[in-house]
């Protein structure tokens, strides 16, 4: 029987190679995601593991939790009188004093942005660790510093050569010496500065403190009981790990960007196989359907149903297996054009070679096949249970009409979606609302060949004026319901998720448009890197407020908190600037109020949570842990929204908190009759030597912000093209293949009189109007879904819902064309069947 399946696959491999390249593609899209993702966590353990080379024990200062949202808390600096204690414990056999955090580096004028960070930290030698001199010599004194090679060799730079490095504190500094890693030049994306501990301490803000001890144990004790006994003189108040734990935290933070990239890649690539799904289900369907005498004739010689369900499942199965290993393959150049799609949406991800494991082959190849062979459940099951009589028809059996059961189910499951996602939506729980958006998905598939002769009538209504042709378009797609479904619904599911990210996109970036309206002040200070923890010196709001052309500058901060393990962002201003540079509408109590460990509440949040002026909220701080804030006033939501936040504390409230000293940007109102241009030039001098400190206007500030989410949407946008550009291989696969099965059909219409060009145009317009149903269809779940999602979102922070018309237009637009041009070779092949032969044919 296998080779029956076999003889008989590559009989149909004509029928069967769109599917074969639908499943290679949707596989691609797997393994590629999962190649680069695991390439990603690999490069960056290796990175982390390499720096703590050599190292047994790191000693840090206690913090209530590691990181939040990919970034790691800083934690308050070490004293300096603790190296000498830690020194004097029994098994120690060396400590080293390091103070390292962010930094930013300018060379001869030009700020250094690597796609990572830029590493500040201390210079040590071996075996505390794994930079090694590649010339020159280690730093000594204020003004020398070591670079990485290849920062250096990027940018020019050479021995002798003065650049500007800043984090706290700026300052001008000697190129005295360049280090490689190993056998590397650098880390991937990352510009590394070394400079002598004095020097680290100042540029950082830390006085006489450090960042952290690096210890060495004597070879005589074990690292883990030294690690007992360094934890237990130290106290509650110090952290104490191993070193390659200490890295794989710093690595673990990192790679939480990467983790949500594999998520977001694994959801579109999810979406690509089930878009496949319908392509190969449809394909079975249609082609089973023509085989259907040669299935009976092998019926009446003796074969059982489960040998012909066996045989066709085995066909399913030789496609998916081929189509898996031919995407699997695809997947690791696929891999390339993710990284690089990736970094122009502003993700730092690593260079280096491309890791495939076994993990990412098996899984790649077993999702391939399991959703060919389950997409082929239905047809082959149908195909088990032809009679061997249907051997003795002249021709298939015509469309099969909805079944009853079918539909019951349909509608009660499209009820309970409706039901699920209105109350998910208006209670504000985004998880009830993915709930809600599945059963809904899976009604409209289920019921999918019920609504489609409605849909197909009323929006093939204007065909009707293309005479003939479009009028015979409209009543092939009528009486083929299952087949117009299943096509219709590939193209709309792809849709649907590209208008769902456009609303989604749209309704975030009106936000700018409330900050516009909200924010008063006349220039932003801002890290050109865009940190949302900040980046920029509080030296540069100093500086700012200092020159005479300012009125006021005024800092905002923002922090991380947990809110019942879930991670939350806070806004921190000073409440005596802050009514000077933007309008703060206050619903009850004063701004005034947050001094002295209070917070102001969005009135939204505050009516979630049922709390008042008075009531206390409780928040963990990832120095100090859980505590108590004071409610002292509400916001308006618009104002809270222009702030980024509905949560908002003082100033002086986030110094008892956090040890982060940074700002996130500095809001400047300029004095009366100064003249903005020159004053922005006199801003940007004054903080000439804060390489990210970059001065904009309000308009460029909401544009950056507006590039930003439009570069993370553009990569889904792309990404979700391949989806559609499966479900376009459908509708030219459908179309193809019933061009096959109607070969008499159109041979009785050309002798009748209709014309070659007739022709074509009827299977032009049956493209056209499939790919319509699937725009209707489409565009109305994504805006539904998108609305619901937005509602969901809303629980801390208010969004409005705006609908991009012009976006969706083109959407509309664009799906109409490619719906045309998947029908331009099946019209082409339809047109030049031979009349005598397509009327002879049975």
């Amino acid at each position: 029987m296998w080779r029956l399946t076999v003889s008989t696959a590559l009989a149909h491999r004509s029928r069967l190679a769109l599917t074969w390249l639908a499943v290679a593609l949707g596989v691609a899209f797997v393994a590629g995601s999962l190649v680069l993702t695991d390439t990603s966590g690999r490069l960056l353990d290796a990175q982390f593991r390499t720096t703590a080379a050599g190292v047994d024990l790191t000693v840090r200062g206690a913090a209530a939790f590691g990181s939040a949202m990919g970034v790691e808390v800083q934690r308050d600096p070490l004293p300096a009188d603790l190296a000498d204690r830690v020194a004097a414990i029994p098994g120690v056999d060396r400590v080293r004093p390091t103070a390292s955090g962010a930094g930013q580096l300018k060379v001869r004028g030009q700020a250094v942005l690597p796609s990572g960070p830029t590493m500040l930290g201390s210079w040590a030698e071996a075996p505390f660790t794994a930079y090694r001199l590649r010339a020159g010599h280690a730093p000594h004194g204020p003004d020398e510093v070591v670079l990485d090679a290849a920062t250096a060799r990027e940018h020019a730079v050479r021995l002798g050569d003065t650049i500007t490095v800043s984090a706290t504190a700026s300052r001008q500094l000697r190129v005295v010496g360049l280090a490689g890693i190993g056998d590397d030049e650098g880390l991937p994306n990352t510009a590394v500065v070394l400079v002598d501990l004095a020097c680290a301490q100042t540029l950082l803000g830390l006085g006489s403190g450090v960042t952290s001890l690096d210890v060495i144990a004597d070879p005589a004790v074990a690292v883990s009981d030294l690690r007992t006994r360094l934890a237990t003189s130290l106290g509650a108040g110090y952290a104490v790990t191993t070193g390659q734990d200490a890295a794989a935290a710093s690595a673990a933070a990192a790679k939480q960007s990467v983790n949500y990239l594999r998520l977001v890649l694994l959801a579109l690539a999810a979406a690509g196989l089930l878009v496949g799904a319908f392509l190969i289900a449809n394909t079975f369907g249609i082609v089973l359907s023509q085989r259907t005498r040669e299935l009976a004739l092998l019926r009446a010689a003796g074969a059982t149903g489960r040998q012909v369900l066996a045989s066709v499942l085995g066909e399913a199965l030789l496609v998916g297996v081929t189509g898996a290993a031919g995407g699997t393959a695809a997947g690791v150049g696929a891999a390339y054009g993710l990284r690089g799609l990736a970094r122009r949406a502003g993700l730092a991800l690593p260079d280096g070679p491309l890791d495939v494991t076994v993990r990412t082959i098996i899984i790649a190849l077993a999702a391939g096949t399991l959703v060919t062979l389950f997409a082929a459940v239905g047809p082959s099951r149908r195909a088990a249970l032809i009679a061997p009589v249907e051997a003795m028809r002249l021709s298939g059996p015509g469309a099969t009409p909805p079944r009853r059961l079918r539909s019951i189910i349909g509608w009660v499951v499209l009820g309970l979606g409706v039901v699920q996602l209105v109350a998910a939506a208006a209670f504000h729980d985004i998880a009830g609302v993915a709930v809600g958006a599945a059963l809904f998905l899976a009604s409209l598939v289920v019921l999918g060949p019920v609504l489609a002769p409605a849909l197909a009538k009323g929006v093939g209504r204007p065909l009707t004026s293309l005479g003939v042709p479009g009028t015979l378009a409209r009543e092939s797609c009528v009486r083929n319901p299952r087949r117009t479904a299943a096509t219709a619904m590939a193209l709309a599911l792809g849709l649907s998720l590209i208008s769902f990210v456009s609303v989604l996109g749209s309704s975030v970036k009106a936000i700018g448009a409330t900050y516009q309206e909200q924010i008063t002040a006349d220039l932003v200070i801002q890290s050109s890197r865009n940190e949302m923890l900040g980046g920029l010196s509080p030296e540069v709001a100093r500086r700012a407020a200092g020159l005479p052309e300012v009125a006021v500058a005024s800092p905002i901060r923002y922090g991380h908190w947990l809110d019942k393990g879930m991670t939350g962002v806070l806004t921190a201003v000073d409440p005596a600037t802050l009514p000077r540079v933007a309008h703060v509408r206050m619903t009850a109590g004063t701004l005034d109020a947050l001094d002295g460990n209070g917070m102001v509440l969005a009135d939204k949040v505050a009516t979630e949570r049922r709390l008042r002026v008075g009531d206390s909220l409780p928040m963990t701080f990832p120095r100090d842990g859980e505590q108590q804030l004071r409610v002292v006033g509400l916001l308006d939501d618009t104002s809270a929204q222009a702030l980024s936040s509905s949560y908002i504390i003082s100033l002086g409230t986030y110094a008892k908190h956090y040890s982060e000293n940074v700002d996130a940007s500095v809001l400047v109102t300029l004095a009366g009759g100064v003249n903005p241009q020159a004053a922005r030039a006199t801003l940007g001098q004054a903080i000439a030597d804060f390489p990210n400190a970059e001065v904009l206007n309000q308009a460029e500030a909401a544009a950056g912000r507006a590039a930003a989410i439009d570069q993370v949407l553009g990569l889904i946008t792309v990404l979700l093209g391949f989806a559609v550009l499966i479900a376009l291989l459908g509708i030219t696969n459908t179309l193809a293949l019933s061009i096959v099965e109607r070969t008499r059909e159109i041979g009785l219409l050309r002798a009748v009189g209709m014309t070659r060009r007739q022709v074509r145009w009827m299977i032009r317009a049956e493209a056209v109007l499939v790919a319509a149903v699937a725009v209707v269809t489409g565009v109305g779940i994504g805006l539904g879904l998108a609305a619901a999602t937005l509602m969901g979102l809303s629980a801390d922070s208010p969004l409005v819902v705006r609908v991009p018309t012009g976006q969706l237009l083109a959407i509309v637009g664009a799906a109409v064309l490619a719906g045309l041009t998947a029908g331009l070779l099946p019209a082409r092949r339809a047109a030049r069947l031979d009349v005598l032969t397509a009327i002879a044919t049975h």
